[in-house]
């Protein structure tokens, strides 16, 4: 069953984060800083690094990269983050709500076109993200979709309606946990409980990636396996190029991983992603979860690495969940949702419990 779906304008409204970034095709470096922008909607700064000469108008930020890209051959990148949002559950143990942490998506440009890695969520995350592109001035070539959360794309149901052409892909091994994602059993316990009538009806189904690059105006997107992160079959996108790596939830920035579906063995094999991550050697890195006003650097390849392993530690020392949460959150204080914390803890507690009591 479908039905129309109302555009939700997001403008004016704090909880989107814009950052843009540009780089030389040939050397990988920065020209100019990123502009952190309040709301998708909203007026956008002169980029500074693009000074006219004297006489001559000042560029719009949307003109002037195109003009960038066009004169100089180059791909440029832009992250959109949507904060976190209240969701059904109890509170962390510190009285901290239940909520769904901030996601974010990414867009690689090139002189005509873009590719999107990774969607969003809601019908409102949809909204943000056809202002979003249609600000570029770009056809929307490829949707890739780095792993089979549904908050990742489950909201590309109205960008594809509104960019048809738009080709949505994945891993076979992705596109097979993405089909698990709208089956009634994972559905109907999981998505729907927290979201309800949110998430877009008209759920897109991606199809296999041939190979495993994507072509974007002669660049390649190299696309990389990573096996287990905080979920099987997780996949990241490196860009030489731009000296990028998005990373989808193998990262997480400023916010607490989700370890829910892990195990010991499984999160020995996320560290082996992270360093499949770090070997790229990436000067940026944008996590699928990421804090809104954070920045993207490679640092967090190691913060992540280092979160793992203190939370391995806390397991280990037998201390009860209310302590391990307690120790996690005095360590790690400034990462964004504590329920997430609080919900590995517990599921992650019990099983350690109850392996003991087998012994």
């Amino acid at each position: 069953m479908s039905r129309s779906v109302d555009v939700v304008r997001v403008a004016d409204k704090p909880s989107l984060a814009l950052r843009r970034f540009r780089t030389s095709a040939r050397h990988a470096r920065s020209i100019g800083g990123g502009t952190l922008l309040p709301t998708v909607a909203g007026p956008v700064s002169t980029i500074e690094s693009l000074r006219p000469a004297a006489g001559s108008r000042s560029l719009a930020a949307g003109d002037a990269m195109s003009h960038l890209r066009h004169e100089l051959g180059v791909l440029t990148f832009e992250v959109l983050v949507v904060d976190g949002q209240p969701i059904p559950g109890r509170p962390a143990p510190d009285g901290s709500p239940s909520m769904w942490s901030p996601t974010s998506a990414t867009l690689i440009c090139g002189e005509k076109r873009a590719v999107l890695i990774d969607g969003l969520t809601t019908k409102e995350h949809a909204a943000a993200l056809i202002d979003w592109i249609d600000g570029r001035g770009l056809e929307l070539q490829t949707i890739y979709v780095t792993h089979g959360h549904g908050d990742h794309f489950f909201g590309l149901g109205p960008l594809v309606a509104r960019h048809p052409g738009a080709e949505v892909v994945a891993l076979t091994e992705v596109v097979d946990r993405m089909q698990e994602q709208t089956s009634p059993e994972v559905y109907d316990s999981l998505w729907g409980p927290l979201f309800g009538d949110q998430i877009p009806e008209e759920i897109v189904k991606a199809v296999p990636l041939e190979g495993d690059r994507i072509d974007l105006e002669g660049h390649s997107l190299l696309v990389h396996r990573a096996g287990h992160s905080d979920r099987s079959d997780t996949t990241f996108v490196h860009v030489p190029e731009l000296d990028l790596v998005v990373a989808g939830d193998i990262v997480y920035n400023g916010v607490f991983p989700y370890t829910v579906d892990t195990d010991r063995a499984s999160r020995d094999e996320w560290r082996q992603a992270l360093d499949a991550i770090a070997a790229c050697k990436p000067s940026r890195v944008v996590a699928g979860h990421k804090a809104p006003t954070a920045d993207d650097d490679r640092r967090h390849i190691a913060e992540t690495r280092k979160f793992l392993d203190d939370f391995d530690a806390a397991l280990d020392s037998g201390a009860p969940p209310e302590e391990i949460f307690d120790s996690l959150v005095a360590t790690h204080h400034d990462r964004l949702n504590r329920t997430a914390l609080w919900v590995g803890i517990s599921v992650q507690a019990h099983h350690r419990d109850k392996q003991s009591t087998h012994r």
